[in-house]
This record gives C-alpha cells, sequence and structure tokens, in this order.
C-alpha cells in the first residue's frame, strides 16, 4: 500500500512538470506585485495582516482550485475510474492529489515571508506556531476543494465553482484585517467562514501569540469534516 502511494505521488509530480514555469513566474512575480502595490496604502500596524492574508488568499486559491480541478480533470480522462479498478482505494489517489498540490502552495510560502521581511519588516516571532498553522491551512483548503471535485460531476461546473468558492472564502472573512473590527452581530458569521481560521491562525504564528494553536485546531477539525463528507460522496460515486 505504501509503494503504491509513494508511485501515485511521483505520478502527480511529473504531471506538475507541464506547467511548473508558468507556476514559478506567477508565484515570483504577482506576490511582488500584491505587497508593493497593498504595502505602500495600509497602515504599518495593519503590515502584518497584509502578509498573513496574502499567505491565506494564496492557499484559498491555489489549494481549493487546484484539487477540485485536477480530480474533476482526473475523473473526466477516465483516469480515476482507471486507478480504483486497478484497486487502489479512492482516498489513498485522491491523498496523493491532495499532498501533490500542497508542495506547491508551500512553494510560494517563502516568497512572501522574504518579501514581508524586507520590505514590511514582518517577521516569523513563531517558527513552530507558523509551520503548524501552513500545515493545517493547506489541509483544510486541500479538503475544501477534494468536496468540490467529488460533489459536482461536470468538469466545466467544477471549474467555474472552484473559482467562484475560493475567491469568495478568501475576500468575504477578516483576512486582512482584525476579526474584532466586524460588528458583533455579524462576527459569529466569520466563524462559519473556513479561511477565517486560516488568517488567524497565521497572523497570530507571526506574531507568537499561543493562541494560534487554537485556530490550528480548528482548521484541522474543518478539513477532517469536509473530507468526511468527500468520503461519503466517493463511497457513493463508486
Amino acid at each position: 500500500m505504501f509503494r503504491e502511494f509513494i508511485n501515485l505521488l511521483f505520478m502527480q509530480f511529473k504531471m506538475i512538470k507541464a506547467y511548473l514555469p508558468v507556476f514559478i513566474f506567477f508565484s515570483i512575480l504577482f506576490p511582488l506585485g500584491f505587497i508593493f502595490s497593498f504595502g505602500t496604502i495600509i497602515q504599518r500596524t495593519l503590515s502584518t495582516y497584509l502578509i498573513s492574508g496574502s499567505i491565506t488568499f494564496f492557499i484559498s486559491i491555489n489549494s481549493i482550485i487546484s484539487v477540485a480541478q485536477n480530480l474533476a480533470l482526473e475523473r473526466s480522462s477516465g483516469r480515476f475510474s482507471l486507478m480504483i479498478a486497478s484497486g487502489i482505494p479512492i482516498q489513498l489517489y485522491a491523498i496523493s492529489i491532495t499532498i501533490s498540490n500542497g508542495i506547491q502552495t508551500l512553494m510560494l510560502i517563502p516568497v512572501f515571508l522574504v518579501l514581508g521581511y524586507f520590505l514590511l519588516g514582518v517577521r516569523i516571532s513563531s517558527a513552530l506556531f507558523f509551520v503548524l498553522s501552513i500545515i493545517g491551512s493547506i489541509y483544510m483548503a486541500s479538503m475544501v476543494g477534494l468536496l468540490i471535485g467529488t460533489a459536482i460531476r461536470n468538469l466545466h461546473a467544477v471549474n467555474q465553482w472552484s473559482s467562484i468558492i475560493g475567491f469568495i472564502l478568501s475576500f468575504f472573512a477578516p483576512v486582512y484585517f482584525p476579526l474584532t473590527q466586524i460588528p458583533l452581530p455579524f462576527r459569529y458569521l466569520a466563524y462559519l467562514e473556513p479561511t477565517t481560521y486560516v488568517s488567524q491562525s497565521t497572523y497570530f504564528a507571526l506574531v507568537g501569540n499561543p493562541i494560534s494553536l487554537a485556530w490550528f485546531g480548528g482548521t484541522v477539525v474543518i478539513g477532517f469534516l469536509f473530507s468526511f463528507l468527500s468520503s461519503l460522496l466517493m463511497k457513493k460515486a463508486f
């Protein structure tokens, strides 16, 4: 089982090579332009929120959209059914897609950290909290994408809805500003947004606040929930 899983990962990484130059170009220039544009107009006290919010944005967009669309493409081309017919567990194949896309997302994080340090003076106060928050965040976002990819059967519909949901979750949550700035009646709605947990976990990890672990726990719990729902849909579909 372990060897099958490793082979699946290698297969996914070979597929990544096809668009790796574009991904590298995008992952360097877009963060640079993003931080240059917004870093000059925001308050200095919100610089950390700009970095944590930008990381949240990229995790949300890249993980949700990539996992959902790759899974839908695999299923549309018949490769997913072929793998299942060969005896590979459904969840194992889906997880290989999730991990390969998660590693792509990890490549973006150092770019933001370096730019944030040299341009805005933002630094990591707790490396442990930060690593945990990133792992939990990528896992949760990937499970959201996995649920979208398994719940929607049409390839074009998955492409559309994954993009819409990814952008909604990135901007309709307290990503670039403190959660406490939302009026109290509406603040409770923010707790229903998965990206709220990502942004808060990342921000508090950057400033070294142990409460980051509580938000990290939230990302893991939400990720398990989406993973469970995806498993139920997979069993019904196959």
